[in-house]
């Protein structure tokens, strides 16, 4: 096996050639070439050398040696990681590794990505993801690349990448101060943000959603480290900024009613976001699983399906005798010829057509909300600030008034034994403060 360098351009050339690594085994046949990021004026290279020639007086020697130095370690590197049976495709992957180092891991016959952010796109392909679960941890994509940008112009970290074997606490420090900042960055630095049509930068971005961010990156390190990628996790020393959530609120029975019987005949379209929501109200499941349900999902009454988002380690049937109320709407829909009972929207339209029907209903009651980037308390009207999960949790808040029994309610909504977002629905009013109070007597 032997392995040289060479280049294709003739000594008259007048531009600098491209130098290209050629590869040749008698034994299996092999003869492949690709090109390297090397390269030189080809009347001043020595082929035999495979460097510059011994004398050239319009090169400096320290220009010289860089390059000769970078020929000889590149065909030594594709020399000692050469097999049997070595494609193009290897020889132009192990020269990209060669120059840069920091992207890939090199395993024997095989190429190991180590780039953090397409090793978050490999982390979706192995997932079973919804289209929905994908693009939420495929923003993670972004962000990162931006950051890695930003490092490299801007605190100029020339060829900085996140690299899952040896990013740091640092690393992710920096990370957190960008996203915090980046609604800033952008208008401060608009060079970096061209040719990002489709990403604007918003408002600043919460401590909430600096938590989002972080665990579900978190989630890909652990994955990384589970599939044998590497062994760093910065995580088990970086500390993952606190999520506060508010008192929830939630529709009374006389404000859902009033919902479900709003004359909404002049606007069909409000009429339809009506009755998802207030089916909604009435069975408690996830926006995602409401977008699933299909004809067949209610058998004698009762509606079954099993919550997309446990169905990995919770997959349970959930089961919910479907109201009066609740069976009319299922019976309005289940005669349309759709694949699914209800029609397709992503989940800020629905959003938005939630808060436009209690805002023609009139369901302006003043609701305390948290502010996500000062933490404090502010009154909203309800029809600001609803959503699909207030129907959720509608439903939930009913029914514990009524029964306060957790594992009995967590049965039909599709909570998880213990979990602490099931522990926020259960708010104690003052209403079943007294009732309780009365116990004493």
């Amino acid at each position: 096996m032997n392995v040289t360098a060479f280049v294709r351009q003739t000594a008259t050339a007048k531009k600098k050639a491209t130098i290209y690594i050629r590869v040749r085994d008698n034994d299996t046949k092999t003869d492949i070439k690709a090109a390297t990021e090397l390269s030189i004026n080809p009347a001043y290279w020595d082929a035999d050398r495979q460097g510059y020639k011994s004398r050239v007086t319009m090169v400096r020697d320290e220009e010289r040696r860089i390059l000769n130095d970078a020929v000889h370690d590149l065909c030594r590197t594709v020399s000692q990681e050469y097999f049997k049976g070595a494609t193009s495709d290897w020889l132009k992957k192990t020269i990209f590794c060669f120059h840069h180092p920091n992207a890939y891991k090199l395993t024997q016959t095989t190429v190991q990505e180590t780039r953090l952010s397409k090793l978050v796109e490999e982390y979706i392909s192995h997932k079973d993801f919804d289209k929905r679960q994908a693009t939420s941890v495929r923003g993670l994509v972004g962000k990162i690349e931006r950051f890695e940008r930003f490092q490299r112009n801007v605190r100029k970290k020339k060829d900085y990448t996140m690299n899952v074997n040896n990013f740091t606490v640092d690393d992710l420090e920096a990370f957190q101060y960008y996203l915090i900042h980046e609604n800033e960055y952008y208008h401060q630095y608009p060079q970096l943000y061209l040719g990002m049509d489709k990403w604007t930068a918003g408002t600043k971005r919460s401590d909430n959603t600096l938590h989002t961010i972080f665990t579900r990156l978190r989630t890909v390190v652990r994955w990384c480290i589970h599939q044998g990628i590497t062994k760093n996790n910065p995580f088990d020393v970086f500390e993952i900024p606190k999520a506060i959530f508010g008192t929830p609120f939630f529709l009374t029975i006389e404000e859902r009613d009033r919902i479900w019987s709003h004359d909404f005949t002049d606007s069909p379209h409000l009429a339809m976001f009506r009755d998802m929501f207030v089916f909604q109200c009435f069975i408690g499941c996830r926006f995602g699983d409401l977008m699933r349900l299909t004809n067949g999902s209610v058998i004698d009454g009762v509606l079954e399906y099993i919550a997309h988002k446990t169905m990995k380690h919770d997959a349970r049937t959930i089961r919910v005798p479907l109201s009066k109320t609740a069976m009319t709407i299922y019976e309005r829909y289940r005669g349309v010829p759709t694949k699914s009972l209800f029609p397709h929207y992503n989940v800020s339209d629905y959003n938005k057509g939630i808060r436009e029907v209690l805002r023609t209903v009139g369901i302006n009651r003043i609701v305390s909300v948290l502010d996500p980037v000062t933490r404090q308390n502010v009154q909203k009207p309800l029809y600001e600030v609803a959503t699909s999960h207030t129907a959720r949790k509608t439903f939930i808040g009913n029914l514990y008034k009524q029964v306060k029994d957790p594992s009995l309610i967590s049965s039909m909504s599709g909570h998880t034994n213990g979990s602490q977002a099931f522990a926020r629905y259960r708010t104690i009013d003052d209403e079943m403060k007294r009732e309780l109070i009365g116990m004493l007597d």
